[in-house]
């Protein structure tokens, strides 16, 4: 794995939890400053790829480096360490129902402890940047399906985390939060952001700086 790689999956093999074989001989690399958009049916694999890249759940056989390091079972503390530095949305991203709007955007920048003035600074940027002012206060419950999205995305990149996972980011949205949401990853994707976006469905192929697979057969193609 070379300084400039993000992601490096080598080998993979994987059964579910039934049995079956997810993964045969997958391989997938991820550059700095790069994106891949992943896309598959539904029950292709794409949530067990989340959850390999997160340490949540590991290979049968292979590797699996994520920022440099390599993830094993019996690395509980360094797997919470690439976790702070990998921002998500979807999926398994879910937000915490005990915090309001406001402590979800902020934890990264807690759990990374930064100065107060600077959590506060950068919520204030991420509450304007998605229209989320009048929700600060507000708790999970309380928030539509398309708020949800918008306070995860905002808490997915408040701490400038150098990989994005992206779940299915645009299913069920209207149009105009579909092009909101959309600009914002292509913006992140401009900035030299590394990001994976999984998708049931092809997104627009004016996506910058992305490499575009499609999981099939339990391979990367």
């Amino acid at each position: 794995m070379s300084d400039r790689t993000v992601v490096q999956l080598s080998n993979v093999f994987l059964k579910s939890d039934r049995g079956f074989e997810v993964f045969k001989d997958l391989n997938f690399e991820l550059q700095a400053e790069r994106s891949a958009i992943i896309t598959g049916a539904a029950g292709s694999g794409k949530s067990l790829l989340v959850e390999l890249l997160i340490g949540r759940r590991f290979a049968d056989s292979g590797s699996v480096e994520v920022l440099g390091q390599l993830l094993r079972p019996r690395k509980k503390r360094l797997i919470k360490r690439i976790r702070r530095q990998i921002g998500g949305v979807g999926g398994i991203f879910g937000l915490v129902p005990s915090f309001t709007v406001a402590e979800n955007i902020t934890f990264p920048l807690v759990l990374a402890a930064e100065r107060k003035r600077v959590q506060k600074e950068r919520l204030f940027k991420m509450l304007t940047e998605f229209s989320l002012l009048k929700q600060a206060g507000t708790y999970p419950d309380r928030l539509t399906r398309v708020e949800h999205t918008l306070v995860q995305l905002a808490r997915a990149t408040v701490g400038n985390q150098p990989l994005v996972i992206i779940d299915e980011p645009l299913a069920g949205l209207d149009q105009k939060t579909y092009q909101r949401i959309y600009d914002y990853m292509v913006k992140l994707a401009l900035s030299g952001r590394s990001m994976i976006i999984l998708s049931a469905e092809s997104l627009p192929t004016d996506f910058p700086n992305t490499s575009r697979y499609t999981i099939e057969n339990g391979m990367l193609v």
